[in-house]
């Protein structure tokens, strides 16, 4: 697994980079003009927007964010927004989280274009903006993310090792929507693992219209119907994978004929390999808690400085990744205690 070592020195280096951008180019301020805040005594609000709260990750999240507020529950306010999957209602909350005074907007990007003008004027307001996982094109505080490409490409490479690069195997990707695709690289990461060192076959990479767990129920049963010789079924993210197991399952498909991999770990997918789950082989596991938890600690950085990429004089969003570990059934334990998911919510 050679590619790992080369793209966590790349990590390492993205991550340096996003320490050295945040602190170049900052205008010199004088104690008397400075507004730093002291978060134990005085209030934030603080914004989540994610493209929808159904998204199991969202718990977790939550868990995350909680956490790392505590220690400040008398004084900070964080409040969630549902925009449904909606861009224009995405928009029209950011706008109104500005016209609110909010001092930080944590927010996944349902379009990365769309977004960009809002986001570009709540940092010129003075509201930082840190994108999570889903970014846009407008510079911005922070954006942060688990790594795509090489999700993708691990998931490949452990499922060759597993099955053989050999084997003539049949594949089908669920894959994120198709304005996402430039943006969520994990689907081109399995596809080049699998191209250049297999002898599998791509039958369909099929974008879905939303990140969730309906849209690729509806999208597998379609494909189920489309092709009788399907061997590897992968999925770009939690809800997607969930999706399409439902649909394997109830099409009797769920005997270990179709094996499926996923990526993030969630409690449905990771329930689902603690359970023995003879369709689900594995999942790329994206740690989520942590990577919550320093965005909210960059938030609150932001919040109690008023720094944003407008005051920071940024030409370009620093950028934090964080790495995956794959989950097979024989560290599945392990990897649930470190994903910190209630244990509760596993089968």
């Amino acid at each position: 697994m050679k590619i790992k070592k080369i793209v966590s020195l790349t990590l390492a280096a993205v991550m340096c980079f996003a320490i050295a951008a945040s602190t170049a180019n900052v205008p010199e301020v004088s104690a008397e003009e400075s507004h730093v805040l002291d978060l134990s005594v005085d209030g934030v609000k603080l914004a989540y927007i994610p493209i929808s709260t159904a998204g199991a990750t969202n718990k977790l999240v939550e868990i995350a964010f909680n956490d790392m507020l505590d220690v400040y529950a008398d004084t900070v306010t964080l409040d969630y927004f549902d925009p449904g999957y909606d861009v224009q209602t995405q928009i029209q909350m950011v706008n109104d989280c500005v016209n609110q005074g909010y001092d930080a907007i944590f927010i996944e990007c349902a379009d990365p274009i769309s977004l960009t003008t809002p986001i570009a004027e709540a940092e010129a307001a003075g509201v930082a903006c840190i994108t999570l996982n889903l970014n846009c094109e407008a510079v911005h505080s922070l954006h942060i993310r688990g790594v795509d490409y090489l999700a993708g490409y691990t998931a490949a490479e452990v499922l060759a090792e597993a099955f053989g690069a050999d084997s003539e195997k049949n594949v089908v990707i669920i894959d994120c929507p198709a304005a996402m695709a430039a943006t969520n690289l994990q689907s081109v990461g399995f596809y080049d693992y699998m191209s250049e060192n297999t002898n599998w076959t791509l039958l369909e990479d099929r974008n879905i219209d939303n990140f969730s767990q309906e849209d690729a129920n509806t999208a597998m049963r379609d494909i189920l119907t489309k092709y009788d010789n399907i061997d590897i079924v992968y999925g770009m993210m939690d809800d997607i994978t969930a999706g399409a197991l439902q649909a394997i399952e109830a099409a009797g498909k769920d005997d270990g004929s179709i094996t499926v991999y996923g990526n993030i770990g969630g409690p449905g997918t990771l329930g689902a390999i603690k359970a023995g789950s003879k369709a689900l082989y594995g999942l790329t596991l994206s740690d989520y808690y942590t990577e919550m938890s320093v965005a909210m600690g960059l938030g609150l950085y932001f919040a109690a400085t008023g720094q944003t990429a407008v005051t920071m004089g940024l030409d370009a969003t620093p950028e934090i990744a964080l790495t995956v570990f794959p989950i097979t059934p024989e560290n599945a334990d392990d990897m649930i205690i470190m994903s910190r998911w209630p244990l509760t919510g596993m089968v």
